[in-house]
């Protein structure tokens, strides 16, 4: 006599508890990468970089820039005071490479800005002010109680000296490709009243700034390529004093 085992409605068959697990486990690395990634971040520096493209080819110079602030909190571990980030980097203090992935951290953030404004090529300013430097503020960067307490000072001779031995990519240094030259003592002529022989503090806060002035080749023809305006890593109250700022008109805060 044969007997038939019926499988009871609603219950899960093993192929069909695997498949379960399966998909949950492929969702949880999906979203672990997602975070990982910190794609509104990343989303954000790209609508500032097509609007400024999408400006730039416009013929009379139309269209809104899309542009926002980051604030960068290099961390040490702890937070960063008198700043709400929208991005944290954290730094293992207890490597022995801790102060170059700081500085690292800084010409990364550096570079997107200088991506994000065209490197220099694109006149996303418009109108008819030929006069004034048109500057905006990539970035608000403070650095949390461990990293003072361990780097209270970095001279910027290392820092500039860092950016001329570290490479972007295999064909430039990132000296190269922020200051279109290779030698420091160029880049401190075109970085025409920065100090070179200070040092910046690690309880102060910084911005990250760029932008452009509008060339006037003739006196008929009021347009040309644009002067860029060579990306700062400064204290935040020193920005008039040592760069050629005059409106910040290209950052949303």
């Amino acid at each position: 006599m044969k007997i038939i085992i019926k499988e009871k409605k609603g219950e899960l068959t093993t192929q069909q508890i695997v498949m379960l697990i399966i998909l949950i486990t492929s969702f949880a690395v999906i979203l672990f990468f997602f975070f990982r990634l910190n794609l509104g971040e990343t989303t954000n520096k790209e609508i500032c970089h097509n609007s400024v493209v999408l400006k730039g080819k416009s013929v009379a110079g139309f269209g809104n820039l899309d542009c926002r602030t980051n604030y960068l909190c290099i961390s040490g571990g702890g937070e960063c005071e008198g700043i709400n980030p929208t991005e944290t980097i954290k730094i293992d203090l207890s490597k022995d490479n801790a102060k170059n992935e700081i500085m690292e951290t800084i010409v990364n953030e550096m570079a997107d800005c200088w991506w994000m404004f065209g490197e220099g090529k694109v006149d996303y300013v418009g109108g008819t002010d030929y006069l004034n430097y048109h500057c905006g503020v990539c970035s608000n960067v403070k650095f949390d109680k461990a990293i003072q307490k361990n780097f209270q000072e970095i001279s910027y001779n290392e820092f500039y000296t860092f950016l001329s031995n570290s490479k972007k990519d295999n064909s430039q240094t990132y000296l190269k490709y922020l200051y279109e030259s290779n030698s420091i003592e160029e880049v401190k002529s075109k970085l025409k009243k920065f100090e070179f022989s200070e040092s910046f503090s690690t309880n102060e806060g910084f911005v990250i700034i760029t932008g452009i002035n509008r060339e006037i080749k003739t006196n008929i023809k009021l347009s040309g390529k644009p002067l860029p305006l060579y990306p700062y890593f400064i204290k935040s109250d020193e920005i008039k004093e040592k760069t050629e700022c005059e409106v910040f008109d290209i950052t949303k805060a």
